[in-house]
């Protein structure tokens, strides 16, 4: 009898030991990181800072493929944007016209008499 009480103040003693380190953590070991703690990239532009500072969670076996996939899809539609963009005003710059003279880029008028 005296040997389970023995059993149980040592059980019981544990924890309470245990559950004052988990509450009060532990001196020089950084909080744990939650399962779920990846930011994905903000609406709008994207910045290349932004893109380095993207953090994905680890799974078992690597990173979660979602998160990952998300990010890679909205990047290549921030680059076909730009792209598009590229070509649209290298189109515009295409058309324009061109004096080497140093002249008026515009035809001149008919000035009349002079």
């Amino acid at each position: 009898m005296i040997l389970i009480l023995v059993i149980v103040g040592v059980v019981a003693l544990g924890a309470v030991a245990a559950a004052l380190v988990l509450r009060s953590g532990v001196p020089g070991v950084p909080d744990p990181v939650t399962t779920e703690s990846f930011e994905p990239l903000p609406r709008g532009g994207v910045s290349a800072e932004q893109v380095t500072d993207v953090q994905f969670d680890q799974a078992v076996r690597g990173y979660r493929m979602s998160q990952v996939d998300t990010v890679l899809d909205r990047l290549a539609d921030e680059l076909r944007e730009r792209d598009a963009e590229i070509d649209r005003l290298r189109g515009e710059l295409a058309e324009m016209p061109v004096d080497f003279t140093g002249g008026s880029p515009m035809p001149e008028r008919d000035r009349g008499d002079l």
